[in-house]
């Protein structure tokens, strides 16, 4: 399976698509081989780059980013302190840019997860994993739809034409993603109804 998914990851993140990421992002992808792992990443990266759009279009509707939990200082039994957590690695600067230019990188990342979404539908993979991971990117992309549609009027023409490309593809997407997610509750069900199968034959 691995092997299998090493190659979708060689034919779903194409070299002229590389450059809109970061190098920590990119080994982020290269780390997250199984599908829905894959999923989660390409969704978090595209939440960045509509949250960057969002700041300059719209800074009310940007969602605060809720602490990282602290490290328990309580004692232990021996009474030593609990080791703390290592420090945090340093994140690249963030390249001053523009609602296009963040809109663009959106529109690449989108692009990606379509890619990855098409690749999996001939994949073997962990049903239950990946149907969760292709319900909460739904909602996202949901999310995402509502807030495009709110701010399109307030946009000049090149802005308007990048929107009109990302409404193409979170439509196609989204439409990928129920088939995905239909095929994933049918193995579901058939895993049920293979264990039942044994388990009955094992009474």
């Amino acid at each position: 399976m691995l092997a299998l998914a090493c190659c979708c990851w060689s034919g779903s993140l194409r070299a002229d698509k590389e450059d809109y990421l970061t190098a920590e992002e990119i080994e982020q992808l290269r780390e997250a081989q199984e599908p829905h792992l894959r999923l989660k990443v390409l969704g978090e990266l595209l939440e960045n780059r509509l949250d960057k759009a969002r700041a300059i279009k719209d800074p009310a509707s940007v969602k605060p980013k809720l602490p990282e939990p602290k490290p328990d200082k309580k004692k232990t039994k021996s009474d030593k302190p609990v080791a703390a957590a290592p420090p945090e690695k340093k994140t690249e600067p963030v390249e001053a840019k523009s609602f296009l230019a963040w809109m663009e990188e959106y529109l690449q990342c989108l692009e990606e997860l379509s890619d990855n979404v098409e690749n999996f539908s001939t994949a073997p993979l962990e049903p239950k994993a990946y149907l969760k991971s292709l319900n909460k990117l739904e909602s996202t992309l949901q999310d995402h739809t509502q807030w495009i549609d709110q701010i399109e009027s307030q946009l000049d023409r090149p802005e308007k034409k990048v929107i009109a490309e990302i409404s193409d593809v979170l439509e196609e997407l989204t439409e990928d993603l129920k088939a995905a997610s239909e095929k994933a509750q049918e193995q579901i069900r058939l895993l049920k109804e293979a264990e039942k199968a044994r388990s009955s034959r094992r009474r």
